[in-house]
């Protein structure tokens, strides 16, 4: 069994000269999950450049908590790329926009303030209503308000606890639905716990691995699913071993399915072109208890550490060169496509 150890002036982080990585099963380090500091990062091979082939995808997101935000509030979030106000307006609906004022650019999330369904700017008190629409400039005297006076915003849903946003690089509209998971919602399940997790990946890359069951024995230690099919059925695919179930809503959704106890929601938000903000929310019945409930979050966790290490420090290889057991890295590779814009066919 080979070994690697990261010695000084190799690349690694500092802290970390001392740590070994054996094949099957990586170390797991939890704490790194959340202290960007205790991550190892060896990658230094097109660091500067352009990592993915791919823009940010179009797709239902999670951006927060839905007990997260009171009526009146607002929130500064970076995601898309882009610099956001996530607000929830007087009336309790919650809206996403861009940050900057059309006037004079100023962050209307920086000393700005929820007012009725929208937001007033602290700038010159411009205010923008749910849909973007400057409807007020104070000192307008009467005059008509410029036709141009918008702020692009997103469409919102809030299910199963979490906010989902819309994204679409060329401003379409959703063509496929965020799912409902009940279990979330049902009193005989427990109320959920949640993580975020900050990684340097993309969405597709995780997607990838949820069907790549080969990875399962070599970095978690852990007995291979059988090898099946995926079904695909446009924005929705789905792969089932008997008692465990993955399904992906896009690239912005997974709902991880263990028989009738165990329920898992996934959604990575897209930062930039380069980085996600993971979210997993979990529930188990009642009936197993609270700590069953944060023992399967932190075992969770514990496996998503053994994963981060791979994904930072990997590269994308467009033309992978996979066995016939790993098809379905392909089929997924194909299916991820359609929720991309711009890209050449």
């Amino acid at each position: 069994m080979s070994t690697t150890t990261n010695e000084p002036g190799n690349g690694a982080r500092p802290g970390m000269e001392d740590a070994v990585f054996e094949v099957g099963p990586m170390r797991s380090d939890p704490a790194s999950v959340h202290d960007l500091s205790r991550r190892v990062q060896i990658r230094r091979e097109g660091v500067g450049e352009k990592r993915y082939p791919f823009p940010i995808p179009n797709g239902w997101f999670v951006v927060d908590e839905s007990r997260e935000l009171a009526p009146g509030e607002h929130k500064n979030l970076y995601a898309f790329g882009k610099d956001l106000v996530l607000f929830r307006a007087e009336s309790g609906e919650a809206r996403l926009m861009d940050a900057y004022c059309p006037h004079l650019g100023a962050h209307i999330g920086v000393g700005g303030r929820v007012e009725g369904d929208g937001m007033r700017c602290p700038f010159h008190g411009w205010h923008f209503d749910g849909g973007g629409r400057c409807i007020d400039i104070p000192y307008a005297e009467g005059k008509a308000i410029p036709t141009k006076a918008k702020i692009r915003t997103y469409p919102i849903i809030e299910s199963s606890h979490m906010i989902w946003a819309w994204h679409h690089l060329e401003g379409g509209e959703p063509f496929y639905d965020v799912p409902h998971i009940p279990e979330f919602e049902d009193p005989d399940w427990q109320p959920y716990e949640t993580y975020d997790v900050e990684v340097a990946t993309i969405a597709q890359e995780f997607a990838e691995g949820e069907f790549d069951v080969q990875h399962f024995k070599y970095v978690h230690g852990a007995t291979p699913l059988p090898s099946t099919d995926m079904v695909v059925n446009g924005t929705y695919r789905h792969n089932s071993n008997g008692n465990f179930t993955i399904e992906n809503f896009g690239l912005g959704c997974t709902l991880i399915s263990v028989g009738d106890s165990i329920r898992i929601g996934q959604s990575l938000l897209p930062t930039d072109e380069e980085n996600v903000r993971m979210r997993w929310w979990f529930t188990m019945p009642n009936s197993l208890g609270e700590a069953a409930l944060k023992g399967l979050a932190a075992n969770f966790l514990d496996g998503i550490s053994q994963d981060i290490v791979i994904w930072e420090n990997k590269r994308y290889e467009p033309k992978p060169l996979v066995t016939a057991v790993e098809r379905n890295i392909r089929v997924g590779r194909e299916w991820a496509l359609q929720f991309y814009s711009g890209l050449d066919s």
